[in-house]
């Protein structure tokens, strides 16, 4: 694991966070992102300014390159990810069935062990921090836009890496957790007239304070188009998978739905809740699905495969001394858009069930013509034990330190409902004390 204002491995170059690694995390200003634009259009004049791809990228390199990091501060209580449950609940009850702790409390009982934050739900924590006036016109984030004219964005696909030991760390009992966003980019591909721009946004989490350690990364890559004039999105042809699945999931998500995970996550992007924005200004024939909905529902989709697999129940908290086969990455890629009210399928299948230790999977979502809309692959680890390091005591949270040049050195042991988590380290200035 790395620090949690270090780089991120998922790419290539490495970000600017690496100059904020001496620093703690107390002392990090988050400079305030200011709007581009505040009224409902995204043009300034009825005469087109001519399009240069050189200029143009320039620009939105320089834009991106001076933006600092994005810290996004949360505290992991149960309750977002107990609603996240709740909202999938009717539509995909293979995944939450009725009963389980999960769907039925909001958080961890008397002696029960912290529940860890399940796969995916990160998504419903570390929401944009901006008031509604300084969104774009879309509702969408500033400071992910590349610029005009190429303003109209999808949600393109992208990539989640679980590091080891993050079941410990992201656990829901109250804890401070913080996100390190940037973003990086632009890759601008297509024709005159039909240009695409890509952007990623890097993120990485962890618990809350100095010198703490990314526990999950994440990368999320947007496309930006330009505005349609007229006419509406074509379908597009109809690619079927190659291989039957050996695990399927269906559902049919309705607006409600779309409406709760919007308001989970604060997105207020457009395309998700204001069908006559979706129709009449960006050209589609209904309500986008998220393309962080269908993340979490092939994250799901894995948990509750490895579960049955193992035996073990796929949400809640597990029994004293056990621990379950977790996902240890994802990476997929957006094909097509998923409409409202119509079927939808998650598939999975297993490439290498001979092989002892890791898993590699196929993982993709058909629409309602069995056509792939989103395309992955995700490798699974073995159960890693270390739910284990949760004991069951009597006394309250425990702390050690040692001063080492300038920095005291600190050992905490956290608990929660009478059980013992394990030990942590980080450093804090004496400044700090």
């Amino acid at each position: 694991m790395r620090l949690l204002i270090a780089s991120l491995p998922l790419r290539r170059h490495r970000p600017h966070l690496t100059k904020l690694t001496h620093f703690p995390l107390a002392c990090i200003k988050t400079n305030p992102i200011q709007p581009i634009h505040h009224t409902a259009s995204y043009s300034s004049s009825s005469s087109p300014i001519p399009f240069s791809p050189q200029t143009y990228l320039h620009t939105a390199r320089q834009k991106f390159a001076s933006q600092p990091p994005t810290l996004i501060h949360d505290t992991l209580s149960p309750t977002p990810s107990h609603l996240l449950t709740l909202s999938l609940a009717d539509h995909v009850p293979a995944l939450f069935p009725p009963g389980t702790s999960t769907a039925t409390s909001t958080g961890p009982r008397e002696q029960e062990r912290p529940a860890t934050l399940p796969q995916g739900h990160h998504l419903v924590y570390f929401p944009l921090q901006l008031p509604p006036s300084q969104l774009m016109p879309d509702g969408t984030d500033p400071a992910h836009r590349p610029g005009a004219p190429i303003v109209l964005r999808m949600w393109a696909g992208g990539e989640v890496v679980f590091c080891e030991g993050w079941d410990l760390h992201l656990c829901l009992y109250g804890r401070a957790a913080l996100c390190v966003e940037e973003v990086d980019g632009p890759v601008l591909k297509g024709v005159e007239g039909d240009e695409k721009v890509f952007v990623e946004v890097r993120r990485g989490y962890g618990l809350g304070g100095v010198g703490r350690e990314v526990v999950v990364e994440e990368v999320r890559r947007l496309v930006f188009m330009r505005e349609r004039v007229g006419g509406v999105v074509e379908g597009g042809r109809v690619v079927r998978a190659y291989a039957t699945p050996e695990f399927t999931f269906s559902l049919r998500p309705d607006a409600t739905l779309l409406f709760h995970f919007s308001a989970l996550t604060y997105n207020a992007h457009s395309i998700h809740i204001d069908p006559d924005y979706a129709r009449n200004q960006e050209g589609y024939k209904g309500l986008l699905v998220h393309g962080p909905l269908t993340l979490v529902l092939m994250l799901s989709a894995l948990r509750a495969c490895l579960a049955k697999l193992s035996g073990q129940p796929s949400t809640g908290a597990l029994p004293e001394g056990q621990s379950m086969p977790y996902v240890k990455s994802l990476s997929y890629r957006n094909l097509a858009p998923l409409y409202v009210n119509e079927d939808m399928k998650v598939c999975l299948r297993r490439i290498n069930t001979e092989e002892i230790g890791q898993l590699r999977w196929d993982v993709w979502i058909e629409g309602p013509e069995g056509g792939i809309a989103v395309k992955g692959s995700a490798i699974t680890t073995p159960a890693s034990g270390t739910p284990e390091a949760w004991t069951l005591i009597n006394s309250d949270c425990e702390e050690a330190g040692e001063r080492m040049g300038g920095c005291v050195r600190l050992r905490k042991t956290e608990s929660f409902n009478g059980w013992r988590g394990p030990e942590s380290e980080f450093c804090i200035r004496d400044t700090q004390l």
